[in-house]
């Protein structure tokens, strides 16, 4: 075992994580919308199935599908737009650690390789960290149209409709899942690892003394 061959194993399970619920858009808790970091990259985000209110979403979307139906369910569903432009951020993740686990393979000498591989995924790191940010201030930032794009009248109907629409909108919230933070953190170990590799480090051993008999 090396420190380069620790490093790919640690990409390759970053990329399995990909399958592993990284969002979830919730309303007092009750699920709405989930996607993993593969659902990210394909915009196949699809209503929770774990609520209620993720069931009738799921089932809206059904009927908005039938012939008549004339809107984007997906513009509909709340944070769906904004989930399904992650797809840029979350697919340059997966291509950045693809290209680092290649590159390790096909540049030669082994530190060259090693280093390569260090640069594409720090690179994935960035995009994943990054992309991830913009993705929680741009759901926030709809959030705030949301209420801003409320009626400006003056009557009590009015006043109250505001009120209704901004208790309901303050409790719908997005949350990070555990999946995506264990994605950053082999991610992370893994380019560590290459880096050690690149220095030309190895593996301490580990010498057993059975003393004498």
């Amino acid at each position: 075992m090396s420190w380069m061959n620790i490093s790919r194993v640690l990409k390759v399970l970053a990329l399995v994580l990909f399958l592993t619920p990284w969002l979830v858009v919730s309303c007092q808790g009750s699920p709405l919308v989930e996607a993993t970091g593969l659902d990210l990259i394909t915009g196949d985000v699809q209503p929770s199935q774990d609520s209620p209110l993720g069931s009738m979403m799921a089932q809206a979307e059904v009927d908005a599908e039938a012939p008549d139906g004339a809107t984007d369910q997906d513009e509909q569903q709340p944070g769906g737009g904004v989930l399904e432009d992650g797809r840029w951020w979350a697919l340059a993740g997966a291509v950045l650690i693809g290209l680092s686990l290649v590159l390790g393979f096909i540049l030669k000498p082994a530190r060259t390789a090693a280093l390569g591989a260090v640069v594409a995924g720090a690179l994935a790191l960035v995009a994943l960290g990054g992309g991830m940010t913009w993705t929680d201030r741009a759901f926030d930032a709809q959030k705030r149209e949301a209420l801003q794009g409320q009626s400006g009248g003056d009557t009590e109907m009015d006043q109250f409709g505001r009120n209704m629409a901004a208790g309901m909108v303050g409790a719908i919230e997005m949350e990070i899942r555990p999946g995506y933070w264990w994605t950053l953190i082999s991610l992370g170990l893994g380019v560590a690892a290459a880096l050690m590799a690149s220095s030309g480090a190895t593996l301490p051993r580990i010498i057993v003394d059975r003393g004498e008999t």
